[in-house]
């Protein structure tokens, strides 16, 4: 197993502050229910933007993930979270199904709009 260097107290402190300043709009607007699918489904597509940042500088990959935003802002939006009553290990565990889905989602567009020259991995 290789060792991994632990993240810098600034990018930590980052981290912290921009999860907070995320929390700000549903604390403001009263829907702290929708706090934790929400940020469980930005580090989803996060972690899908991560796994394919050899493709940021194609226009399909941010059309696609901006259609995958789309997506979580109209599902969050319109599911009834207030009412559900689940733990946060039941909303973690649909966190880890969002990302391959987002995942598959976006090598789906990779597979319909770019040639099979232009997908061979280097």
């Amino acid at each position: 197993m290789a060792y991994r260097k632990p993240l810098s107290s600034r990018i930590q402190l980052t981290i912290i502050v921009g999860v907070f300043v995320c929390l700000l709009p549903f604390y403001y607007f009263d829907r702290m229910d929708l706090a934790l699918p929400s940020l469980l489904a930005a580090v989803a597509i996060g972690c899908a933007i991560a796994t394919f940042w050899k493709c940021r500088h194609q226009r399909w990959f941010w059309s696609a993930i901006a259609l995958a935003v789309m997506a979580h802002v109209y599902l969050i939006a319109r599911f009834p979270f207030h009412n559900l009553g689940v733990s946060w290990l039941v909303f973690g565990t649909f966190a880890l199904i969002d990302y391959g889905l987002v995942t598959a989602f976006i090598k789906l567009v990779e597979i319909v709009l770019t040639s099979p020259e232009e997908r061979q991995e280097p």
